[in-house]
């Protein structure tokens, strides 16, 4: 029982040899359906509004605003690779926690979201509630750290508020980036969410969601250099505790150097450590759950196991032919197990078909395991 959205994605064609005769095939969840957060001169703020180009939100929502992060994070998301966002507009600046909240669960009504970003919010309370928000609804959320910020006050690692069960489903990003403020004609210190995001999404259509966005490859555009510079030594210290550092570096340029989740501490020890890792289980869950929607009212026997097993199968071949999974051979690289064996007569008088999936993520080496299942008679979330 998972309340998910449905969408296309480029990395989700049928796998060659695993056909599914044209039965059941599943479609690939969308990965970077963006939503922002914040207050805005003008527009809609009693729903969410999707917005597709920096034009198409300066039209709805008035464009830059200086007292306000919301519109430039937006120029920065489409201005690295962002194709789709959501608006959510809130009625005044400055709002509080229950403000904040109140605006995001106007995202309730739009089927997918992916990534969330509060511009400029990093007040610890609104984050914890934030991330169980995301994690509701299989969306990840990009963190800014809070402004004036500096290795000192963060060296420790981020507030424990931010890093209980639902930090997975997030990331911190550190310092601040230094761009044009082109309303008033100054170079000023920004939040990183909108950049980030925006090379979320560029990343997860050039190379797929399980590839990190961070590294030589993951430049930003649209700034002039991180508002503080780290040297490797703090940059090291800070990734330990979850806190992914924006560097410049000689003869490559600003860029994001850490991809950690903010339960990807060393002393945490999660196997959700790696952005990647649980993006990409996130983009597996949500599509195979929207994918294997159609065994709701089948009888539950040996039969709709073994046409789960095949549809489930071909999609995550796929996957391991793009070699998003560890491993040489499909054995390796990840296993679905849907039979009588996790499929007892308890389940099946309950209603429930239990499919557990596995796979090798390229970061770190064991298998991750999702569990599914699927409540015959209704559709909801498990």
């Amino acid at each position: 029982m998972i309340r998910v959205g449905s969408g296309r994605n480029r990395f989700a064609k049928e796998a060659p040899g695993l056909a599914t005769n044209g039965t059941h095939p599943i479609t690939g969840a969308p990965t970077s359906i963006a939503a922002f957060a914040g207050w805005a001169a003008q527009g809609p703020a009693d729903q969410a509004i999707l917005v597709r180009s920096w034009s198409d939100f300066a039209t709805q929502f008035g464009g830059l605003e200086p007292s306000s992060y919301l519109g430039y994070a937006v120029s920065h998301f489409f201005a690295n690779g962002g194709q789709q966002a959501y608006i959510v507009r809130l009625p005044e600046s400055g709002n509080d926690t229950a403000a904040v909240m109140a605006a995001v669960h106007r995202l309730d009504a739009v089927p997918t979201v992916n990534l969330l970003a509060v511009p400029g919010e990093a007040d610890p309370d609104t984050t914890s509630q934030l991330q169980a928000y995301c994690a509701g609804r299989r969306a990840f959320l990009i963190v800014d750290s809070a402004p004036g910020s500096t290795f000192a006050t963060l060296q420790a690692g981020p507030d424990s508020l931010m890093t209980g069960a639902n930090a997975i489903n997030s990331a911190l990003y550190f310092p601040w980036l230094n761009a044009l403020d082109p309303r008033q004609n100054i170079t000023r210190p920004f939040p990183p969410s909108g950049f980030v995001a925006g090379l979320y999404a560029a990343t997860d259509a050039s190379r797929g969601v399980w590839h990190a966005p961070v590294g030589a490859s993951a430049g930003l555009t649209g700034q002039s250099g991180p508002a503080l510079d780290l040297t490797d030594s703090e940059a090291a210290t800070l990734n330990t505790h979850a806190v992914n550092c924006i560097r410049h570096l000689a003869q490559i340029g600003t860029v994001v150097w850490g991809g950690r989740t903010l339960g990807g501490s060393d002393q945490v020890a999660s196997e959700w450590k790696y952005v990647p890792v649980r993006r990409l289980a996130l983009y597996v869950e949500t599509s195979l759950d929207e994918g294997i929607k159609w065994a709701v009212f089948e009888p539950n026997n040996e039969r709709l196991w073994a046409e789960l097993r095949l549809s489930v199968g071909a999609f995550m071949h796929t996957l391991f032919v793009q070699e998003a999974f560890q491993g040489t051979t499909p054995a390796q690289a990840y296993f679905v197990k849907c039979d009588a064996q996790n499929n007892p007569q308890s389940s099946i008088d309950q209603g429930v078909v239990n499919i557990l999936v596995g796979f090798a993520p390229i970061k770190p080496a064991e298998f991750v395991v999702i569990r599914i299942q699927q409540a015959q008679g209704q559709t909801g979330s498990s």
